[in-house]
């Protein structure tokens, strides 16, 4: 198992590296690649009042966390150790906190913190071992988000309204001898199941 971690661990940092050093494509000239704030005239009263807004400086703080990533990955192998150590920690922090509030997938999530334990644990061996607690903690985390609305489910009277209707809907579609509009019993099945479903949610 640890060997099979130890030789997933490189796939994962490519994969990470795709995602956020080959967001932008390299062939793009210069002019094309520029943010509107580089080409706009800045002392425009109006757009000194955009710039003030929330969004504007969420999605500054957003760019900062991104050139702040790839600068440290391309930069770890170079950095001293606490250095490097600090600065992970910030980007830990930074993920988690983007990952909360909906910011980053769980997917580039775990690639990203993958990258981090690569550019951190020297030894292969303490990679694969951290990446193993990884995926350990994040299918810990999968299984209470499913657990959790499972169990929000069982509680939504519309959901078991639905489910009722679903059984019945099944064993009338099933026990027809033909199938109206020319469509196929899979095709009249998802046709019904989504009308009960719309009827179950309305309003």
């Amino acid at each position: 198992m640890k060997k099979l971690l130890t030789l997933l661990v490189p796939l994962l940092v490519f994969l990470a590296a795709v995602l956020w050093w080959k967001r932008d494509d390299a062939g793009m000239p210069a002019d094309a690649m520029r943010t509107p704030s580089d080409t706009v005239d800045t002392s425009s009263p109006a757009l000194a009042s955009l710039q003030t807004t929330p969004q504007a400086q969420a999605h500054r703080e957003r760019q900062r966390f991104e050139t702040d990533a790839k600068d440290f990955f391309a930069r770890a192998p170079s950095l001293r150790a606490v250095e490097r150590s600090e600065r992970a920690d910030a980007l830990t922090r930074q993920i988690d906190r983007y990952e909360a509030a909906g910011g980053l997938s769980a997917g580039e999530a775990v690639l990203l913190r993958t990258a981090l334990i690569k550019a951190t644990v020297d030894d292969p061996a303490e990679q694969a071992a951290a990446v193993a607690e990884l995926a350990d903690r994040c299918r810990a985390h999968a299984d209470q988000r499913m657990a959790a609305f499972a169990a929000q489910q069982a509680n939504d009277p519309r959901f078991q309204s639905y489910k009722t209707r679903e059984a019945q809907v099944v064993s009338e579609v099933m026990a027809m001898t033909s199938i109206p509009a020319g469509l196929t019993r899979d095709q009249y099945l998802r046709q019904r199941l989504q009308e009960e479903r719309e009827r179950a949610y309305a309003p």
